[in-house]
């Protein structure tokens, strides 16, 4: 039996992998989260070293290895230089909110640490939902953080 990973999509955007196997192509598509259901699929060993090879789907926090096992753990402790560029643009939409609704220092400290424009994008997704329930220098933080006037952003 083949070992496999458990890959997870947390962005709410769909995703696809199309991985050659020597029976030919198997894709691999993740619908994206919705509300806090997280779209995970079981790849293959083999695809997901293939995808820490020839992408940077991992590192951009496309996809993320859930680590349920100690294999999983592994290849995510074996990321090297790029584990903090992984987990900073890893977060689940629950996690985003939670720090969108705490400490303002720890919100700043914390998006500020984000460096893939995809995941801003997402937490300025969930900044739009949360808008009427966050105080007014969390959005304009934000704003300034995504480089566009809150008027518009928010507006």
């Amino acid at each position: 039996m083949e070992q496999t990973i458990k890959v997870a999509r947390h962005r709410s955007t769909p995703y696809v992998f199309n991985y050659n196997t020597n029976g030919g192509t198997k894709r691999y598509e993740w619908s994206g989260s919705v509300g806090s259901r997280i779209d995970s699929k079981l790849l293959p060993n083999e695809a997901v070293d293939w995808l820490l090879m020839n992408s940077t789907c991992f590192r951009m926090g496309e996809l993320v290895i859930i680590e349920d096992s100690e294999q999983a753990k592994e290849i995510v402790e074996n990321l090297g230089s790029d584990l903090d560029e992984y987990k900073n643009n890893i977060r689940t939409k629950d996690e985003i909110i939670s720090i969108l609704q705490g400490n303002f220092q720890k919100m700043q400290k914390t998006l500020n640490s984000i460096t893939v424009d995809a995941e801003k994008k997402f937490v300025v997704e969930i900044a739009k939902e949360l808008s009427s329930d966050l105080i007014g220098s969390k959005l304009k933080f934000i704003a300034e953080w995504m480089g566009v006037p809150q008027d518009i952003l928010f507006g």
